[in-house]
Formats: C-alpha cells, sequence, structure tokens
C-alpha cells in the first residue's frame, strides 16, 4: 500500500468516527447530556471571548396609567452582559511505523488498530472534559473549562462579575457542615427557584450522597417523605433510556457523578447554563501527519469552549454534607 493512502485512510477513518465520538462525549455525563437535550449547546464562530447577555434588573416605567397620565420614560438599567474564555481540550491518537510495516497491505488490522486508539482517546477527553465540569477553571494555569465550582458559588468574580458588588450574581449556597436532610434540600431547592416554576431541573451529587439519598426513600416512615417527591420526571425517562441511574426530588432527576465535587448536592438550572462550542473546534480531527522526528503518525481531536450562565441565582448548593 502507497504511503501517501495509508495516511489518507487513515485520517478518512478518524474523520468517520467523530459523530460517535461526539454522540459518546455528549452521553457520557448526566449534565452534557441534558444540556444537549434541552438545545443548550450553541456553536458560535468565535470572537475573543463569550459573551452572555444578562438580565438582572426590573423596568420600573411599567405601571398602569389612565388618560392624559404621563408616561415615565426614565432610561433604565439592569441589563448587562458575563464574558467567558475560551477553553481547549485536546487528545492526540497516534500509530509507530512499525506498526504499519507489520500490518502493510492489510487495511482491516490498521483500521482495528485506529479503532482501539480512537476509542481510549475518547475515554480520556471525557474523563478530562467531566473533570472540567466540576472545576472551577483554575486548573492546568487556568486553561480547564469554567465549571460549576465556579459557577455555583455565592462569593468571587465569575463571568466577569463580582459578586460582592453586585449580590443579584450570587448562587444560593448552605455550607453548614452536617449530615444531609430532606428539609435542607427542600429548602435550597426552593430558593433558587422562581414562584415555584422556573426550577431545577436536575440534581447532582456525589455516590454517597445520592444512597443517602436512597436510604431517605427507602425508610419513608422515619423521614417523613411522601409520594409527592418521587413524581416521575420526562427528565429522569430520558436520563434512564440513555444508562443513567437516577432517583427523583419533586418531579426533578437526581444522578451522581464520580468526579462531582466531594460532600457536594448541586441544585442545576439548566435553562440558565449553556454549553458554548467554536465551529471550528467542535471535536475537529485533524490529518494524519508525520513529526520530523518521529516514525509514526499522529492526529489530534480539537475541543474549543466553555460552560456560561445567565442568572447565576438559579443554582444552588448544599455543601460539607455527609
Amino acid at each position: 500500500m502507497a504511503d501517501v493512502n495509508l495516511g489518507l485512510l487513515l485520517s478518512t477513518t478518524l474523520k468517520k468516527h467523530r459523530k460517535t465520538l461526539t454522540d459518546n462525549i455528549h452521553r457520557s455525563n448526566a449534565i452534557f447530556y441534558m444540556l444537549k437535550e434541552k438545545g443548550a449547546i450553541t456553536i458560535e464562530d468565535g470572537g475573543e471571548r463569550i459573551v452572555e447577555p444578562l438580565m438582572y434588573g426590573k423596568n420600573e416605567t411599567a405601571g398602569s396609567y389612565s388618560g392624559y397620565d404621563l408616561l415615565d420614560t426614565t432610561p433604565q438599567t439592569g441589563i448587562d452582559s458575563a464574558e467567558y474564555t475560551w477553553k481547549q481540550y485536546s487528545v492526540s491518537i497516534t500509530i509507530s511505523g512499525e506498526e504499519e510495516r507489520k500490518n502493510s497491505g492489510k487495511q482491516e488490522r490498521i483500521i482495528k488498530i485506529l479503532d482501539a486508539r480512537t476509542k481510549q482517546a475518547e475515554m480520556s477527553l471525557i474523563e478530562k472534559m467531566t473533570a472540567g465540569l466540576f472545576s472551577n477553571g483554575t486548573g492546568n494555569s487556568g486553561k480547564d473549562l469554567t465549571g460549576l465550582k465556579a459557577m455555583v458559588l455565592d462569593s468571587g468574580t465569575y463571568g466577569g462579575i463580582n459578586s460582592s458588588t453586585y449580590d443579584w450574581w450570587r448562587a444560593v449556597i448552605d455550607s453548614t457542615s452536617e449530615a444531609l436532610s430532606i428539609e435542607d434540600i427542600r429548602t435550597n431547592f426552593n430558593s433558587v427557584s422562581l414562584g415555584g416554576k422556573d426550577t431545577p431541573n436536575l440534581i447532582v451529587t456525589t455516590q454517597t450522597l445520592f444512597e443517602k439519598y436512597e436510604g431517605f426513600l427507602t425508610n419513608v416512615s422515619t423521614t417523613n417523605i411522601s409520594g409527592a417527591f418521587q413524581t416521575q420526571s420526562v427528565g429522569e425517562k430520558k436520563l434512564g433510556d440513555v444508562g443513567f441511574q437516577t432517583l427523583v426530588f419533586k418531579g426533578t432527576p437526581i444522578v451522581w457523578d464520580e468526579l462531582c465535587t466531594p460532600l457536594h448536592w448541586y441544585h442545576l438550572n439548566l435553562r440558565h447554563m449553556k454549553l458554548i462550542v467554536h465551529k471550528e473546534a467542535n471535536f475537529k480531527t485533524t490529518p494524519f501527519m508525520k513529526p520530523e522526528n518521529q516514525d509514526a503518525r499522529v492526529a489530534q481531536i480539537l475541543w474549543m469552549g466553555n460552560i456560561t450562565c445567565d442568572r447565576r441565582s438559579s443554582f444552588g448548593a448544599l455543601t460539607a454534607r455527609t
């Protein structure tokens, strides 16, 4: 087989994997999956930063009037924007010259090797991106995703806005160090809801706290939990369809993730959260190339984007819970 044809074969085969790889990454984590299901994965074409418009105040000119009353035309504030930096992830796939020569003329063997390497790359990329999803964005010298540890917080600067100055830009945090309780879950859940309508639609926690809540459900007589907390939801059904084990609180699915911040119970409203992806680096696969100093071929899978939020007060968390 001619050398150039092998390079083309490898690059073409890797590109065919792209859709499967993208789907698998979006299905790897309940947050990624639900963001996709709710149409909250947005493709952007560039910009120095990701800009998310915010509405934090009321228009005070709204009101009743009669006859020839003067209408209030006072200019209004209450609209701002948060800015997020682009973050990039990559994973490399390599095939050595020795492997090529041992399988020379046998395309099936080369493709099998590529399949295995692609699966390995996919799993590694999933782990890194999921860890970033739960991070505060400072890892690897600030190159990791700006995740829940920065978003779901009641202090600090997030999206370029200082929450010490603007109290409307704070999540609802209960950091009391104590055992998980239904009462605390209920209070935090309700505190981030708007009129009982714009409520959290996903709860994410650790395996330990997930099992603690599961224990509450199996001991109804001692924890005063009624069937109202076990209402089936569309979100729960969808998550179950792709293999996520769920419980429910007020119709909101609860999942656990092994990379979730220890001792944390997150109330997430994915109507106010987006995964922004650059259109030129949406798991883009590069051609297989030969480095000058190696007897091998190398290709990369590239991703660029970040997690954003337009209403921080719609998110809450119980921390330090056991």
